[in-house]
């Protein structure tokens, strides 16, 4: 009986000092009590809460420079696809030009009567007057002393002096 007795008044005490809010462990019992329950656990959570908003930072900033590359690069390739659509273009104005430079270039001059061009003097357009003259199953055109004969150069039609045979 003294058993029961003895836990009936420990029990009690338990009970009546929680609804006392009195600490089942007096700081005079464990001197360190109140370090550990006390300002390092508040430390705890006010450095934990530090790092997590550095990292919060640290990653924030990341993003932003993840981001400001990102528009770099787009703007990069923006630049680069106008500057080979300006190659592009200046390509095609350069062939134009040629085009135009090739079609402007007058023939070279026939020679006059008497004065015969070189063999293999290449012209674009025959002189005025000229003759069809079939020589060896050959067409040849004589004009101001000079023989030409049709050939292709490339996929245009040009006349070479020459010989007939």
């Amino acid at each position: 009986m003294k058993t029961i007795l003895k836990i009936a008044i420990i029990a009690i005490s338990l009970v009546m000092m929680l609804l006392v809010d009195v600490p089942l462990l007096p700081v005079q019992l464990v001197p360190e009590a109140n370090a550990i329950f006390g300002t390092r656990r508040r430390t705890a959570v006010v450095v934990g809460a530090t790092v997590h908003a550095a990292d919060s930072a640290q990653m924030s900033a990341s993003q932003q420079q993840a981001a400001t590359a990102q528009q770099q690069a787009a703007a990069a390739q923006q630049q680069a696809a106008a500057a080979e659509k300006e190659a592009a273009a200046a390509k095609q104005e350069a062939a134009a030009a040629k085009q135009q430079a090739a079609a402007a270039t007058p023939p070279p001059p026939a020679a006059a009567a008497g004065k015969p061009l070189p063999l293999g003097t290449v012209v674009s357009a025959l002189p005025q007057g000229c003759v069809a003259t079939p020589v060896g199953g050959v067409e040849y055109y004589y004009c101001g002393g000079n023989f030409y004969r049709a050939v292709f150069q490339g996929n245009q039609l040009v006349y070479v002096t020459a010989q007939p045979k």
